[in-house]
């Protein structure tokens, strides 16, 4: 097996309320079940990276918490670094309720000797990147330096980072959501 997949579900979701996004209902489904399905089509090696286990048990996933809680994304991704078998990690937020196999598979594909292959629609999507388990070291020497922000990782000369650059018409999967107006009309 050469990788493995993370749902990042460790956020507090503060501007959601403190409702777990994982488990919002969109077109009919919960995000995490939407998520599953995707990410089972590309690897047996599912992680959920969650400090609050509870709500996540019934899925029968392993799931990781952050070695040190409250120091965001970037502990996160460290975890399911730390805790997966495979050599790389597709590693996705649980606020992404579109995440599809093909644009995923092509993002995996891409370049597979790249430390970091990052989604780019805008801006390059670093919850929604593959990383090499080697990145771990870089990630841990950022956080012990106070260096917390994920989007400056891909900017860390240690690493060989790759962008992919996705079209307007094929970022509907890069969607998330941080506020409830972000879901629509209910």
């Amino acid at each position: 097996m050469s990788l493995a997949a993370a749902i990042l579900a460790g956020g507090r979701a503060t501007r959601m309320g403190g409702v777990a996004k994982a488990f919002l209902v969109v077109d009919g489904a919960r995000v995490i079940d939407r998520q599953l399905e995707v990410l089972r089509a590309l690897t047996p090696e599912i992680l959920i990276v969650a400090n609050e286990p509870a709500p996540y048990a019934a899925l029968g996933l392993p799931i990781v918490a952050d070695e040190t809680a409250g120091q965001g994304p970037l502990a996160g991704i460290l975890a399911a670094l730390e805790a997966a078998r495979a050599p790389r990690v597709l590693v996705v937020a649980c606020d992404m309720p579109y995440l599809e196999r093909e644009p995923l598979a092509r993002l995996i594909a891409a370049a597979p000797e790249a430390d970091v292959v990052a989604a780019e629609s805008d801006r390059a999507e670093p919850l929604c990147a593959c990383y090499r388990r080697a990145c771990a070291a870089v990630i841990r020497r950022r956080l012990a330096a106070g260096q917390r922000k994920t989007a400056e990782l891909l900017e860390d000369p240690a690493l060989r980072v790759v962008r992919v650059r996705f079209a307007p018409e094929e970022r509907r999967f890069l969607a998330n959501f941080n506020r409830p107006s972000d879901l629509g009309p209910v």
